[in-house]
């Protein structure tokens, strides 16, 4: 080792010993030789397509030596102060083979292998030499990225001598005038102490935020005994200071103890000591800088050096602590997105130093019901971008959910009329009034009235449609609702699903003899993104909606037991198109307005059995969609039909059987555009493809159920099936549910 005046020491504790040929076979990547390289998570496989190249690092140290196999044709030599310079320097050469060694088979694989190297000998022969505590070398590294350099990252493995000091006096003072150049790499130092306040009369969060502070950790992550660790002091007049001025706030850890690189003669040793973790941290600089650029995305030398911290593995108490700072240094971490990630909409992506956000998109599968059109197809590629505008291909079919199709819930939330209870049941055979209330799979209470008088039918319910709609197995004549209300809720399809907490309205009345008018009305005053089943929506979103659905109807009776009618009803939505819920930069429409028309055929079928069939056609207009990636629906059309054959009395008295096959609504017409955020320019803007899909109404769904309720004296029970294909016509996916439930009377 060199021998230096008491100022200054090299921040290595353990001389570089047990030197063996460079040319020795099986070091590179070796899991027992470079088990530094694994557990800051570099592998030869990353290093295949990011090495650093491109980029170079400064190494403010001793003489490199430039003629090693591992650093030679890569590494310049710069000699900005006097001094008898007699042979390489054993501290320096190991620095830079930690940080740059090339990746050539033989001696070592440094962190970022194809960097280039540029060392600044600030140690000669005999002594410290750069008198003026580095500007003259700072002021050389600013000319040389003036001329191109691209040196994103400058080592600095040397200190004072006095415990605890990191800096040399007044040394930040200098070193702020390079917050623009590049990140300060800087050996924590050996003393095994916490670090000690840093006089600085500035902001430091403005002005240093470019400097990370290097401690050692051992084999098992644990602080080294040599190593200085963060502490709880400040850049600043005194220890009482904000956290972004803490010196903890710019501290990180890495490898340190027994790490093998380069020395001088075509060998290498094994040394320790924080001069050997910064090295780790300048090399990992460098390759976040060269995946930034192939992201055309600058980062300023703060932005790197945030990006490190704020992907290190976390040791220690949580967040930035006093003896690990922010964490050891995680590679894989720093090169994936950092501070959450979002999607933009804008023409131009801006990054913010340090900025964090915790938003995340998630995509939820677009029912087969609803859509034709795959969310995976017109979402591919899609990229997101992090808090520093880094752009990421969004994994979107990690985000599917599983979609549950609408009749197979609702066959289920029948089930909740096992737990009714009547609280007014009248029927003097002019006026018949029923009054009852259930209790849902969901534990919520829904709540229904109905009454029957001469020709008018009246039904009000509050709680969930499913239930409130149902037949209720009674020899009550207002049991029964009104067959309009169920068909104009079945015509919602998937959309129902926003009415879980619904207020609704039903009537119906004889204009002639044979003619009958129907009004059937259902609002739900809010309900959040977070809904099961369709939605494409940013789940921590404040975002809320709600829906008003009207229908009116005409039905003419053809004869004693048949009765035809027409119908037309409008859905109203706002953060919900069609029942699909979504926000932001993926809403399909702020607001949404369904129109149905339809036609259906009610009548008996003898005594026992009835039967309703019905076909609703459906178009679909949304508006509002300035800050989303989507065009608004613009005449969508879909079609739903089916029919429902009930038995009354079949098996038990107060009983009802009922089978239902239902077409669920399918937007079969119209188009579906977006703009696909695919990347960035350098300058910041936003790279977009228009992607186009019609709707294709070739795949047929088709669900099908079976219910049975009955009521007898000691309570009510029931079962529910429900069988589901999503295309009847090719290889569709199939699903079935079966459910059951009681209630006992005493």
């Amino acid at each position: 080792m060199n021998t230096h005046t008491p100022l200054f020491a090299l921040a290595v504790t353990v001389a570089l010993i047990a030197a063996a040929p460079v040319h020795a076979a099986g070091y590179e990547y070796s899991s027992d030789d470079q088990f530094n390289l694994e557990r800051i998570g570099v592998t030869e496989t990353l290093h295949e397509t990011l090495d650093g190249s491109g980029f170079a690092i400064a190494v403010f140290d001793g003489e490199i030596d430039i003629e090693h196999v591992d650093l030679s044709a890569k590494t310049k030599a710069f000699y900005p102060y006097p001094g008898a310079y007699w042979e390489p320097d054993p501290h320096g050469t190991h620095v830079a083979g930690i940080a740059g060694a090339s990746a050539n088979g033989v001696g070592i694989a440094g962190v970022a292998p194809g960097v280039r190297v540029y060392g600044y000998s600030f140690f000669d022969g005999d002594d410290w030499v750069a008198d003026d505590g580095g500007r003259k070398a700072l002021g050389h590294v600013r000319l040389m990225n003036a001329l191109g350099a691209n040196i994103v990252a400058i080592n600095m493995s040397y200190g004072p001598q006095r415990a605890g000091d990191v800096f040399m006096p007044k040394e930040v003072y200098f070193l702020d005038n390079y917050t623009d150049e590049a990140v300060i790499v800087r050996a924590a130092g050996n003393d095994g102490v916490r670090l000690k306040r840093e006089s600085y009369r500035h902001a430091a969060p403005e002005n240093l935020g470019h400097i990370l502070i290097v401690g050692s950790v051992d084999e098992n992550n644990q602080i080294s005994s040599f190593s200085n660790q963060a502490g709880n002091a400040c850049f600043g007049k005194s220890n009482d200071c904000e956290f972004d001025s803490k010196l903890r706030n710019y501290f990180i850890v890495a490898p340190g103890a027994g790490i093998l690189s380069d020395y001088p003669g075509q060998s290498l040793a094994h040394g320790s000591g924080t001069s050997m973790a910064a090295p780790h941290v300048t090399g990992a600089v460098a390759l976040v800088a060269q995946n930034a650029a192939d992201k055309n995305t600058p980062l300023t030398p703060t932005q790197l050096a945030s990006i490190i911290k704020e992907s290190a593995i976390d040791l220690g108490k949580p967040g930035a602590d006093t003896v690990y700072g922010w964490g050891l240094l995680n590679v894989p971490a720093a090169l994936g997105p950092v501070g959450g990630t979002v999607i933009l909409t804008s023409d131009t992506v801006t990054a913010k130093t340090g900025q964090t956000t915790t938003r995340e998109t998630v995509f939820r599968d677009w029912g087969y019901s609803s859509m034709s059109v795959s969310s995976r197809s017109l979402l591919s590629g899609l990229v997101v971008f992090d808090a520093y505008g880094r752009p990421f291909e969004a994994n979107t079919a990690a985000f599917v959910a599983e979609h549950e199709p609408a009749l197979s819930q609702r066959g289920l939330d029948i089930l909740g009329l096992v737990s009714q209870r009547k609280t007014v049941d009248l029927d003097n055979g002019d006026t018949a009034m029923l009054a009852w209330n259930a209790t849902g799979l969901d534990g919520e209470t829904s709540s229904a009235l109905r009454m029957v008088t001469g020709g008018t039918e009246i039904s009000i319910g509050i709680g969930a449609p499913a239930l409130f709609l149902s037949d209720v197995p009674s020899a009550n004549r207002a049991a029964a609702p009104q067959r309009f209300s169920q068909i104009m809720f079945s015509s919602l399809g998937e959309a129902s699903g926003l009415f879980g907490e619904a207020v609704s309205i039903g009537a119906g009345t004889k204009l002639t003899d044979r003619l009958s008018g129907h009004a059937f009305a259902m609002t739900q005053e809010e309900f959040d993104t977070g809904l099961s089943g369709l939605a494409i929506t940013d789940p921590l979103a404040e975002s809320r909606g709600d829906a008003t659905f009207a229908a009116v109807g005409l039905s003419y009776r053809l004869n004693e037991n048949w009765t035809a009618g027409g119908s037309y009803a409008v859905l109203r939505e706002r953060g919900s198109v069609a029942g699909m819920v979504s926000d932001g930069a993926l809403s399909l429409g702020e607001e949404a307005l369904t129109q149905f028309q339809g036609v259906n055929l009610t009548g008996a079928l003898g005594g026992t059995w009835s039967l309703a069939a019905f076909y609703t056609r459906a178009t679909i207009d949304s508006a509002g969609t300035e800050s989303s990636l989507f065009e608004p629906a613009d005449n969508w059309g879909g079609d739903h039909y089916g029919l429902m054959l009930d038995a009354e009395n079949l098996f038990h008295e107060s009983s009802l059987l009922r089978f239902s096959l239902v077409k669920p609504l399918q937007i079969t017409s119209g188009t579906m555009s977006l703009r696909v955020p695919v990347g960035r320019e350098f300058d910041g803007s936003v790279n977009y493809e228009k992607r186009s899909a019609s709707f294709d109404g070739s795949a047929m769904p088709l669900e099908a159920g079976v219910t049975y309720l009955a009521e007898t004296g000691y309570g009510t029970f029931g079962i529910t099936l429900d069988l589901v294909d999503t295309n009847v016509n090719g290889a569709g996916e199939t699903g079935a549910s079966i459910g059951a439930g009681f209630s006992f009377a005493f």
